[in-house]
């Protein structure tokens, strides 16, 4: 620029002296002499060069600040780019000019940086970039760079790599190379595809994807199994303890699976509470050892308030043409026939679990159940119920359920020395609906309903429902007497154990009022004989 404005400069005194020369020659010659005319030519043409001169130095002056504007420009283009742009010929040294998006891929300056170093960190990676990149410029032929890998892995990014053959000045060539960092990209699109696989409370895949890959694993993988697994209690769970409780018992159930699979098995959850694993090359009998390990996995396994019970079906195909309908179906027979079977011993245990934690939160006094189920027998015996019958039956269940509605409720509440308030009475009254929801989930409806109005009063100022006299279920006015006689017998946070007399004499009080007033009178009489004495510790 200063050589520009010093040319320019120095034709601008040249016309000004042009001028001053012409006004002398006007002056001391008369217009039309020899000398006059052939000046005046001569100044003319003097006068045309240097203004062509100026003209000149003025256009190369403006080319060159749009020169340099339209650099500008570009290099800002490619600086606020997410790519990186740089350049390297022969030596295959990076050029000095290059986006500033490189820095920040390689967390470096990298003019003078060879190439094929900044790109791979393996020798024999450096060695066949290095290859590649100088028969490329040699041969003027793209073609060897394009066997290059475009996904590299630079500094635990993922960046795409493109490579073009240039021209950097009229002899030399160079190369191009164009890095676009897709980390972002590919971690977004790894998440679309792992939610479209998974399902999201388990981590399992979802039976979207094992009806995609079943197909490819038969024609791959036999002999294949499949183990269908149906989680026992989870509606319970969720009735009774709550959906986040039912999701916790989902999630100990994936864990299992997840810790029993292999490489290579496909552990899903099928629907709500069923879940399926797919085996591949495994025969029916590892697949029935499977089976077994899941089985001692389950029963040694963390929980809260539901132990982990999995009902099981197992089907295995030799033949690469089966349907997997058809073997989906046969394990699903299995399952219910295992779930039939079952039933007794799961619900045996699911009640058993549920009297450990009634007693093992403090929701009833140590012992309450087992001598509530010694008293209720004997008295129902004293009425004349058979033991095996199933009256007996669901008064046994009702001795074991008839709390669990507690669990809900506050335990500040339930331990609290002083009256409820009325909000708190509010609440306290709605703990038999829960135990009805649980009764109702083991498939116990008699015993729901008479957990349910086992609060009901004769007199009908009872809860939940006001029911009178003989429209409270038969075994909830049986069982009253005896949970009530023994809640009184025994000390809780609300007052101290009464002796027994007085326990009868409060229940003598509330005949035709709380109670039945003729099982009032067939409990006060069987209380009164010395059979029921041994009862009580």
């Amino acid at each position: 620029m200063a050589v520009k404005d010093e040319l320019q400069s120095l034709f601008i005194d040249e016309l000004t002296i042009l001028d001053e020369a012409k006004r002398d020659i006007r002056d001391g010659e008369h217009a039309g002499s020899p000398l006059w005319t052939r000046y005046t030519k001569l100044a003319a043409a003097y006068e045309t060069l240097l203004n062509f001169a100026l003209k000149a130095t003025k256009i190369s002056d403006a080319q060159g600040r749009s020169l340099m504007e339209r650099e500008h420009k570009l290099k800002s283009l490619l600086d606020s780019s997410s790519q990186g742009f740089f350049t390297f010929g022969p030596d295959l040294l990076v050029h000095p000019e290059y986006s500033a998006a490189c820095e920040r891929i390689f967390a470096q300056g990298i003019t003078g940086k060879h190439a094929a170093a900044l790109l791979c960190t393996d020798a024999q990676e450096r060695e066949r970039h290095t290859h590649a990149f100088r028969t490329a410029l040699n041969q003027g032929d793209p073609v060897p760079m394009q066997t290059l890998p475009s996904s590299l892995a630079i500094n635990a990014r993922h960046i795409h790599a493109e490579y073009k053959l240039i021209r950097r000045t009229e002899d030399e060539k160079a190369i191009l190379a164009i890095l676009t960092d897709v980390t972002e990209r590919m971690t977004y699109e790894a998440r679309v595809k792992h939610l479209s696989e998974r399902d999201p409370l388990s981590s399992l895949f979802n039976r979207t994807y094992v009806e995609e890959i079943v197909p490819k694993l038969l024609n791959s993988a036999l002999p294949l199994s499949v183990v269908l697994l149906d989680l026992n209690a989870l509606k319970l769970t969720n009735d009774v303890f709550g959906h986040e409780a039912g999701d916790r018992l989902i999630v100990n159930a994936a864990e299992v699976l997840k810790t029993l699979c292999r490489p290579g098995d496909v552990a899903a959850r099928w629907g709500g509470d069923e879940f399926l694993v797919v085996l591949p090359r495994t025969d029916n009998a590892e697949a029935l050892r499977f089976v077994e390990r899941v089985r001692v996995a389950s029963d040694e396994a963390k929980s809260d308030l539901v132990d982990l019970s999995l009902s099981v079906g197992v089907a295995t195909t030799h033949d690469s043409a089966t349907d997997f309908t058809r073997l989906f179906a046969d394990a699903e027979t299995q399952m219910y026939k295992s779930k039939l079977l079952e039933r007794r011993t799961v619900r045996r245990k699911i009640v058993e679990r549920i009297e450990r934690v009634l007693e093992d939160q403090g929701l009833v006094p140590v012992g309450h159940i087992e001598r509530v189920k010694r008293l209720v027998v004997a008295f129902a015996k004293e009425l004349g119920i058979q033991e095996k019958s199933v009256v007996m039956n669901n008064l046994l269940l009702m001795a074991s359920l008839h709390d669990i509605g507690k669990v809900v409720l506050p335990f500040d509440m339930l331990n609290k020395e002083e009256p409820l308030t009325a909000d708190e009475w509010a609440i306290n009254k709605g703990y038999p609906e829960t135990g009805y929801r649980m009764a109702e989930s083991i498939g116990e409806p008699a015993v729901a309903e008479g957990i349910l109005a086992l609060r009901e009063r004769w007199d009908g100022t009872g809860y939940p429902s006001g029911l009178t006299g003989e429209h409270i279920p038969y075994l909830s006015r049986l069982f009253a007497l005896v949970e009530v006689y023994d809640i009184m017998t025994h000390d809780t946070v609300y007052r101290p154990a009464m002796s027994a007399d007085q326990a009868l004499h409060e229940i003598r009080q509330q005949r035709g009022r709380q109670f039945d007033p003729d099982l009032t009178d067939s409990f006060l009489a069987f209380m009164a004989g010395p059979h029921a004495t041994p009862l009580f510790p």
